[in-house]
């Protein structure tokens, strides 16, 4: 049976410090990648980070950032 842990995200950007954020996972292992909603884009768009490092697991991880992805607006059902 697989156990939800939660972890510290350190979050890397470049030209712009470390964020660290709280992230449960439904997983023994660490993500492999991490959406987090992207800053001033509202609801459809995500920032998608990459881990790097998961020395620290089950406690923390690191994970650097790879893109910002948005997300088509499903149509309204009419």
């Amino acid at each position: 049976m697989t156990r939800t842990t939660t972890f510290r995200a350190r979050l890397l950007r470049r030209d712009a410090p470390p964020q660290t954020v709280t992230v449960r996972a439904a997983s023994d292992a660490p993500p492999r990648t991490l959406r987090r909603p992207a800053g001033g884009g509202g609801q459809l768009t995500f920032d998608v980070f990459a881990l790097v490092d998961a020395d620290g697991w089950p406690n923390e991880a690191t994970y650097s950032f790879v893109e910002s992805v948005q997300r088509a607006a499903a149509d309204a059902d009419v």
